[in-house]
């Protein structure tokens, strides 16, 4: 009797949530009338952008190392980046902080910035990986290996500048005419094809044919010279040397003067190849790896990549 007596008020308590949730909803009450209430909101133009994840930490890290999501503290290997504001995005594309002098010899993490690593590919998936804007300083040490286009080993430092492109364990021999100014015209840049490692000495005679040379335009401004870089390892990148001939910088994804003119300078997103703008609340992937290259002083070291977008088509 007893078991009976609380099944029943078990049943009644559940009829009464039932009707109160009813209530709530207004669905088995009597309605003797109604009034709609007219809701207005006006949503101001913004264009906005958000990356995910927000940071990276790639530990331990040895040098001429290819730093991947299994050395990235979360496991992360692409970011994503994502219209959160309210105006269609036409163009998507990266700055990255790089060292303001050079880094190697120095024996000083706090001369390292790690934005001058980071490497974004197309999407996920993709296996080219290209550099925002790397920038590389002139040697400055003699490298008695080295030939230049005229035959001088060492190199002749009063006609040539010379330095490396790092790529991880890779490194990339490059010259420069050694002018008073590289954005007066006539300076032609040279990169050697074949890779300089710990297994290999790649390509260090600069009199031969093993190196691709371009000749550099001068921006209006004459702040710097560029050139697309359009045969061997380094085919796909933009090149620009400062007016001092001492900086040179590569590019893919940073579609700012002075890489602007360049045709290898692609955006991360592009409506114009897409077909359709980046909608707000729509986002897409790109890979993300580091590149850290040899010679590099030990301890942590900071720097950061953004995303930069427009609404003009």
């Amino acid at each position: 009797m007893i078991g009976r007596v609380k099944y029943g008020l078990l049943l009644l308590l559940l009829y009464i949530i039932m009707g109160a949730a009813s209530a709530q909803l207004g669905g088995n009450l009597s309605n003797n009338d109604s009034e709609s209430a007219t809701i207005t909101v006006n949503i101001s133009h913004n264009v906005m952008v958000d990356i995910t994840p927000a940071a990276f930490s790639w530990g331990a890290i040895a040098p001429g190392t290819e730093a991947n999501s299994t050395h990235e503290a979360s496991g992360y290997f692409g970011i994503q980046i994502e219209n959160v504001g309210s105006a269609n995005i036409t163009h998507v594309w990266f700055n990255a902080t790089y060292p303001l002098n050079n880094p190697f010899g120095t024996g000083n993490s706090s001369a390292i910035d790690a934005g001058n690593f980071v490497v974004l590919s197309k999407n996920t998936s993709a296996t080219d990986y290209w550099f925002i804007n790397r920038v590389e300083y002139n040697t400055t040490a003699e490298l008695v290996y080295l030939k230049d286009p005229d035959g001088n080993m060492p190199p002749n430092d009063n006609k040539y500048i010379y330095g490396r492109f790092h790529k991880a364990g890779d490194e990339y021999f490059w010259m420069i005419n050694n002018n008073t100014n590289c954005t007066t015209g006539g300076t032609n840049i040279y990169i050697g094809n074949t890779s300089h490692s710990k297994t290999q000495t790649g390509t260090t005679n600069f009199q031969t044919g093993d190196v691709e040379s371009f000749g550099l335009t001068a921006l209006p401004d004459y702040s710097f010279a560029y050139a697309d870089i359009t045969d061997g390892p380094l085919d796909g990148l933009c090149v620009a040397v400062d007016f001092t001939c001492t900086r040179v910088f590569f590019s893919r994804w940073n579609a700012d003067s002075p890489f602007h003119l360049c045709a290898n300078v692609n955006y991360a997103y592009d409506y114009n190849v897409e077909g359709t703008p980046l909608v707000p609340g729509d986002s897409f992937a790109m890979g993300i790896k580091a590149y850290v290259p040899y010679g590099i002083y030990e301890g942590s070291s900071s720097g950061k990549i953004t995303a930069i977008v427009n609404d003009v088509a």
